[in-house]
Order: structure tokens, then sequence, then C-alpha cells
């Protein structure tokens, strides 16, 4: 599952990204969602997109691997559009939530190429263990949000791999009709869901495996401490927020 030749999975190499301290990797992501969904302002868009291709870039992970991603959610990004048009909304506020779209799947993207599951799970928990106090079940927790925010990734896996096994089966997808190409999507979406929670499945036994057991609070965890450029990344996230503050007249 985790393999260099399946995207929207870790992909081991040596990288800065890598390196990133999952909890700070963490507070970045829920950053960026949130501003993301507050601000429709267009140079703090630009701002975003440059810092995921930085980012895309520092990871050394090919970038036909994230380009295929974004190909992917084409028919999405048609989909937006044609609502656009039935809304009668301005171009540029289309414009403006694909892009959202954009930068969201590739941040998760990122996040999904550059970190394993295990160390997800263990920021994940170390993030949410401030609530501990509550005798909940944080490692439980922990799982499951990692879960969902692998999910979209998973799901761009499962159906590359469904179409391309489709055209094996005679189904030439690239060379269909728009029209053809929404039905084939529509037909074999319900599948791909289950598929892709099969998927979901087998990584959780998998863990199980590994004697990942959700009951009890993980220790057997290497320290992960903060550098360079986990205080570089973070500041840069921080500058979005203080754009944003700006922006809306609150500083």
């Amino acid at each position: 599952m985790y393999s260099r030749n399946s995207f929207g999975s870790y992909y081991p190499v040596d990288s800065c990204i890598h390196r990133l301290n999952p909890i700070i990797k963490l507070i970045n992501f829920l950053m960026i969602f949130f501003i993301i969904i507050l601000t429709n302002s267009v140079h703090i868009h630009l701002f975003m997109f440059i810092l995921v291709l930085v980012m895309c870039f520092l990871s050394f992970v090919p970038f036909r691997v994230y380009f295929r991603t974004f190909w992917t959610l084409k028919y999405i990004y048609i989909l937006i559009a044609i609502i656009c048009v039935c809304f009668k909304t301005p171009v540029e506020v289309c414009l403006m939530y694909i892009s959202k779209v954009v930068i969201l799947v590739e941040y998760l993207n990122i996040l999904a190429h550059t970190t394993s599951p295990s160390e997800s799970i263990y920021g994940i928990e170390k993030f949410i263990s401030l609530f501990n106090f509550l005798y909940l079940p944080i490692s439980k927790f922990a799982f499951k949000i990692n879960s969902i925010l692998r999910y979209i990734p998973l799901y761009m896996t499962v159906q590359y791999k469904t179409f391309k096994a489709s055209s094996s089966r005679g189904v030439d997808y690239k060379h269909l009709s728009i029209d053809k190409r929404f039905k084939l999507f529509f037909e074999t979406s319900a599948n791909i869901r289950r598929l892709t929670r099969e998927k979901s499945k087998e990584i959780r036994y998998n863990s199980e495996l590994r004697l990942y057991d959700v009951r009890k609070y993980r220790t057997n965890y290497r320290t992960n401490f903060i550098g360079f450029y986990d205080i570089f990344f973070l500041l840069f996230h921080l500058l979005l927020i203080y754009a944003y503050a700006v922006e809306e007249g609150i500083l």
C-alpha cells in the first residue's frame, strides 16, 4: 500500500519535509484548512499555492505524482465550474473555489507522501492528548482521524487503479467522450468508495499485526525534536494567519 508506485501513499525518501515534526505538520495543516475556509483573498490564496509548490519541491517526491492527483480530480473542477455557471457566479470566484480544492487536496497529498502512518498517528495523539484529562480513548481517536486525513489520497489511488483495470478490460477511458467519462465516473463511484473502505480496513488490520493497540497510549516511539525547518515552515503558516487578520481588519 505505502509504496513508491502508488500516489497518495507514503513515499520513503529523505527530505526536510519528511523530517518535519508530525505535530508541527498537523498544526500547519489546521492553519491552512481554516484559512482556506475563511478567506477569499486572491493574495493569500496565491501565497498558499506558492507555499504548497515549495513544499512539493522540497519533499523530493516527483511532481508527476502530485500532478496525477491534480489530473484525477479534473471532473470535480468541471463540476464546480458547471455549478458556478448555473448560479451565475463570477469567473474569479469560480477559480477561487477550484484553487481551494487544489490547495487542500495537494496539501493532504504532501502529508500522506511525507509522513508514515505511525508518525501521523503519533502526531495526532500528542496533539489531542491535551484532552486526556477527560479520559478519552486518545489512541483510538488518533487512528480514526489519521484514516480521515488519508481518505482522499487513498480514494484517488483506488480510483486510478479502478480506471486502469477498466482499461485492461477494453474500456478505453482516455479516448472516451466527456459525457461517457462522466457516466463511467458516476457508475464506478460506489464501487470505488467500497474498495476505499476495504483498503482502510486493511491498513487497520496491518496495524494490529504490527502490535498497534488503539486501547493503549503508545510510548515506544522515538522523541520527535522540533528543528530549524519546523520553525521555518511554522513561521510561514503563522504569516498566513497574520495576513488574514490584517485582511479582515482584526489587526
